[in-house]
């Protein structure tokens, strides 16, 4: 017999925003689009309708150890209160003891694994040292409970899907949306502009990025915009004052997408740690649709993607030099650039775009519906 299950109820942490790219944007609407009814319950100020999409608010968390405690007990009381047919779609690990607990009330559960949380764990600057080996292993060990008990799981990134049951695993990757993309701004208009857009730390080569554009600003006259936000926040003063850049904090999906579909050139650069070395970075996608060429890692698996288009440069992300020289030449050629842009572009609009990964988030659902 089929399931009545048209309502949806999304579940995120105060580490995710209301419009956050994958919750919001990607999910969220696809499913609206597809005709569920979806709400996402997540830390926020106010209970608001955008696009379809209902947002169910909790209360912010004021200390950190909120967030762990206080946000997940919140979003779990809300939860009891939707419809007991619902679809319930958990974004973050900190919500796997919620998911658990509503399986054992007789809910549909999905959990939406974004991150290799456990691998995630070694490198939170936050987390004493000595405590990570028995945090680590407490998340293992949720991460196997909810592959036992979760009626589905999607992975983000082919690498997660080793701690799951194959048999409930869907990779739906991160890709952009492309029609997003569609500015039809002509690459011969753009400015003058380096960008980057995302989380600003050491393992992120914030340091080699803003050293590497020192160094090509002594040859080129460029400016370098910079949207994200600082982990640790100590880092923005300290950075900020040493480097004379265009920092725009945290920027909003249509500001994110106005700035790329500006500027010239996209930089990302993590460090060769194995955190970044199988993950997809979802900037380098978004940078590719916008039609940037890209200064990238040629460490990891996201290096196939440059390559596959000719789309950029590859670079060693530890050699600030290296990463300058790589600046300084896209911007003496800008011929050659918009080549590299439009290839890059084409591959995203043609093979790696959220279009075609919106399919597979639908099958998903659909097989609920005759389980």
């Amino acid at each position: 017999m089929k399931k009545n299950l048209r309502d949806v109820v999304m579940l995120a942490n105060a580490g995710h925003k209301p419009f956050d790219t994958r919750i919001f944007h990607k999910e969220a609407r696809s499913l609206v689009e597809a005709g569920y009814n979806v709400s996402i319950i997540i830390p926020h100020a106010e209970d608001i309708t955008k696009e379809g999409v209902h947002i169910l608010s909790v209360p912010l968390p004021r200390k950190g150890w909120e967030q762990l405690v206080r946000c997940p007990w919140d979003i779990f009381r809300k939860a009891l209160r939707q419809p007991r047919q619902a679809i319930f779609h958990l974004h973050d690990s900190e919500l796997l003891l919620v998911g658990l607990a509503l399986v054992l009330m007789g809910r549909t559960v999905i959990y939406d694994a974004h991150e290799d949380t456990p691998l995630q764990i070694s490198y939170q600057h936050w987390i004493p040292r000595w405590i990570k080996p028995f945090y680590k292993f407490f998340y293992r060990l949720l991460e196997k409970l909810a592959g036992w008990c979760f009626d589905a799981i999607i992975v983000a990134e082919p690498v997660i899907a080793k701690y799951f049951p194959s048999r409930k695993v869907t990779l739906i990757r991160n890709f952009p949306i492309s029609a997003s993309f569609d500015q039809g701004i002509k690459y011969s208009d753009r400015k003058k502009q380096l960008v980057y857009v995302g989380l600003l730390s050491k393992p992120r080569g914030v340091f080699e990025m803003l050293e590497g554009y020192r160094l090509a600003k002594e040859k080129q006259p460029i400016d370098f915009v910079v949207g994200g936000k600082f982990a640790p926040a100590s880092l923005e003063q300290e950075l900020l004052a040493r480097y004379p850049i265009d920092y725009r904090s945290w920027l909003s999906y249509p500001d994110m997408v106005g700035v790329l579909s500006q500027a010239a050139v996209g930089i990302i650069v993590p460090h060769p740690i194995e955190r970044y070395k199988t993950n997809y970075p979802v900037k380098l996608f978004e940078y590719m649709a916008a039609g940037l060429p890209v200064i990238a890692s040629q460490e990891g698996e996201s290096a196939a993607f440059v390559k596959e288009a000719e789309a950029g440069v590859l670079v060693d992300p530890l050699r600030p030099e290296q990463i300058a020289e790589a600046i300084v030449d896209l911007f003496s050629h800008p011929a050659k650039a918009e080549a590299m842009g439009a290839r890059g572009r084409k591959l995203i609009f043609e093979k790696y775009n959220w279009e075609k990964e919106s399919q597979r988030l639908l099958h998903v659902y659909q097989s609920l519906h005759h389980a």
